[in-house]
């Protein structure tokens, strides 16, 4: 941008997009630059016309270019809303996301990718109801001030594991192109109720994504849906509880929201702990011994790094109240 000037109460600004920000879409923008305003505010001055591009009404969705001119209108911060000017609370917020950040397992970083190990009940991205998430989580590191953090995918709030973060535009532009030609390869691990049979190894139904209210999407299997396809692989049958389950290697080859859960549970073999698609009298039954989340885990993925050009493969263990879940389980024969 070629001014530094940041948005205040008192006057709008208009901020001129250089080669950093190009690409970027108009709400992500916003919130890089409006430190402390909740997304919902945003996406409610977009709607409302009070931001523009170029003099125009955009959507949230509105890509930027170079040269493009944003003007942002007097926006209240998080640290003019405290009362008598007061920022003690926006400054423990900040310190309370920065050491929530902390614990946070990092499994590969360098000059052009963040590599974290989500834990499971956290979403990606404040919004849609949850106004902090990962990466907001993440942003809040000193050593990250200088950097503009981008995700660079999303899995789902209850889903743990691999979740990648680009550091630099270039490398979140490389990546995103990989996935619109779906060259990455997904692989989740996940606990199901039942002895899934080997036989089943490709499950493809079509699904359709419906809203409900602010917060509630559900994914139904729709012959006239999008196309998706999982492919299955047993690692290990249990038998504990008067029931059987199976750990699954689930790779998609397809990014569908629920994807994985739906595909199982249509198939007559839910996710353990799922309380969506899943067997909620088993999942009540279940948080008896120790399982109080869904079973499912992005434990690996392999990409081209938008830099080196090189094959990279970026993996998570499983989540420590999964593995030791797993652990109490009685091994049975797989077949």
């Amino acid at each position: 941008m070629k001014t530094q000037e940041k948005p205040n109460p008192d006057h709008a600004i208009v901020l001129e997009i250089d080669e950093n920000s190009q690409d970027q879409r108009i709400d992500n923008f916003l919130v890089k630059i409006c430190k402390g305003v909740p997304k919902a505010h945003l996406f409610r001055i977009i709607r409302s016309g009070e931001v523009r591009v170029n003099s125009k009404r955009v959507e949230a969705k509105h890509k930027l270019g170079v040269g493009d001119k944003v003007r942002i209108p007097p926006i209240k911060t998080l640290v003019d809303q405290t009362p008598e000017g007061n920022t003690s609370g926006n400054v423990q917020n900040l310190d309370r996301l920065a050491r929530s950040a902390e614990s946070i397992p990092i499994l590969f970083e360098d000059d052009h990718l963040l590599v974290i190990n989500k834990p499971s009940g956290t979403a990606v991205h404040g919004g849609s109801g949850v106004s902090l998430g990962i990466i907001e989580q993440m942003r809040a590191l000193a050593r990250f001030n200088s950097i503009q953090l981008e995700l660079v995918h999303r899995i789902d709030r209850e889903t743990s594991g691999v979740l990648i973060i680009a550091k630099k535009r270039s490398a979140l532009r490389a990546l995103q192109a990989q996935l619109r030609e779906r060259s990455w390869k997904k692989y989740y691990q996940t606990l199901v109720l039942g002895r899934w049979p080997k036989s089943l190894n490709r499950v493809e139904l079509s699904l359709t994504k419906v809203q409900g209210g602010e917060n509630e999407k559900k994914v139904f299997v729709d012959p006239g849906g999008d196309k998706a396809i999982t492919l299955f692989k047993p690692i290990q049958c249990f038998s504990s509880f008067n029931s059987d389950f199976t750990l699954l290697q689930a790779q998609i080859l397809t990014g569908r929201t629920h994807q994985i859960r739906v595909h199982t549970s249509a198939s007559g073999f839910p996710i353990a702990g799922d309380d969506r698609y899943g067997d909620f009298a088993t999942n009540k039954y279940l948080v008896k011994f120790g399982l109080k989340r869904m079973f499912l885990h992005a434990a690996r993925i392999q990409l081209v790094h938008p830099a080196t050009n090189e094959t990279i493969v970026l993996e998570a263990p499983l989540a420590p109240e999964l593995e030791k879940f797993i652990q109490s389980l009685d091994r049975a024969d797989s077949k």
